[in-house]
């Protein structure tokens, strides 16, 4: 019990500011807030620091260049994709046509117009 009152006691001193042996002058310099102060760079330091700067500006300019010739590269692999797909549809539609023009039976009837007639023995089938 006697401990616990002692140092109870104790800190009240120390809070109050009743030590003894300090003046209140240097007191109260002790507690004012301590401003940190810059210390200078060595030369070591500012070479360091200019060529890390150099290394970081150049790695944007590499990232922001890459950027732009990946966009770029997009841009153009989805105009080659477009023209794809219109030669596509396109062949498609021709193939189509090529199909409904050499019919059988529309030959058959153009031949008729024209006067010609199919004779089964002058037919020969060719395969490639």
């Amino acid at each position: 019990m006697a401990q616990n009152n002692y140092a109870g006691r104790r800190t009240k001193l120390i809070n109050d500011t009743v030590i003894t042996g300090i003046s209140e002058k240097e007191l109260k310099r002790a507690r004012e807030v301590v401003t940190a102060r810059q210390l200078p760079l060595s030369k070591f330091e500012k070479i360091l620091i200019t060529i890390c700067g150099f290394i970081l500006v150049g790695l944007m300019l590499t990232v922001v260049s890459g950027k732009i010739g990946l966009s770029t590269a997009q841009h153009n692999l989805e105009t080659t994709q477009e023209k794809a797909t219109a030669l596509s549809s396109k062949n498609t539609i021709m193939e189509q046509e090529i199909n409904q023009l050499s019919d059988q039976s529309r030959l058959n009837k153009i031949a008729k117009k024209a006067g010609l007639s199919l004779n089964s023995e002058n037919i020969r089938n060719v395969n490639k």
